[in-house]
């Protein structure tokens, strides 16, 4: 290319006349250029406008947001789900293993079974409460998260066995257990199991469920109050039931011992 001068005291003039002395052989073509304008500067704006507007449209089937060239597109994961990028054009989304064999519906629902097991595992951590929690502001202000949802009503079906894991260190002194009450005015111990320290590899408290389990329990920290949330377990036997009419007014039924004795005592 031959080399082209302009000193800074040029005039306006001498830079249009050495600009325009530009030859073919020094840029080519200006009629070849693959743009809509055929000037070398025009040329180079239209392209610079097109670089920088470059990007993409974001859609989640509803609604749509347009990423531009500059912008930063921040993916963030939850629980269960964790995002990260490993290179320029690399993002992965990992799943937990939980998520894949259980279901946490709205209200933290959990059943099935896990694989080749003969429960269904469920891995129990220790946290500080959020007000996400049913008792937070009542008793201890740590609390129990299963499988990354911070304790939640469950839902265990009788046939099947449930084994929470308190492998997990934060797990220290915080032994899960269960009651009929949240208060743990009495443990229920039937079908339920203990191994281990919680803390420590292998802890673990199982309950085997049967239709003769209570409707309701609580699991609970047998250390602390109030860390846990309750279980509903569709079974025959019930406790703490009350009814109401139709238009909600309370409606007490007598005993069979009461009606056989108030029957006998009226002839």
């Amino acid at each position: 290319m031959a080399a082209r001068n302009v000193a800074t005291t040029s005039t306006l003039e001498g830079f249009r006349t050495s600009f325009n002395s530009l030859s073919g052989t020094d840029i080519g073509d200006p009629a070849t250029l693959g743009t809509t304008a055929k000037t070398i500067v025009a040329a180079i704006n239209e392209i610079n406008t097109s670089v920088s507007a470059t990007g993409f449209v974001l859609s989640d089937g509803s609604a749509t947001q347009t990423v531009v060239a500059g912008n930063t597109m921040t993916v963030t994961g939850t629980s269960g789900i964790t995002a990260a990028v490993s290179a320029t054009d690399t993002l992965t989304l990992s799943v937990n293993t939980s998520l894949a064999t259980h279901s946490f519906d709205l209200i933290g629902t959990k059943h099935n079974a896990d694989g080749s097991n003969t429960y269904t595992s469920i891995e129990v951590k220790r946290i500080t409460k959020t007000s996400a929690h049913i008792y937070h502001g009542t008793g201890s202000s740590l609390g129990y998260t299963l499988d990354g949802v911070e304790s939640p009503f469950l839902e265990l079906k009788a046939g099947n066995t449930y084994r929470f894991d308190q492998a997990d260190g934060t797990n220290s002194s915080h032994p899960l257990l269960f009651y009929y009450d949240p208060a743990k005015t009495t443990a229920f111990s039937t079908g339920v199991t203990t191994n281990g320290t919680p803390g420590s590899a292998g802890a673990y408290t199982q309950i085997v469920v049967s239709d003769t389990t209570p409707h309701i329990l609580y699991y609970q920290c047998s250390s602390h109050g109030y860390m846990g949330n309750r279980v509903g377990i569709n079974s025959k036997v019930l406790q703490d039931v009350s009814f109401v009419s139709s238009t909600g007014t309370s409606v007490s039924y007598a005993t069979n011992a009461f009606a056989i004795a108030q029957a006998v005592a009226l002839g």
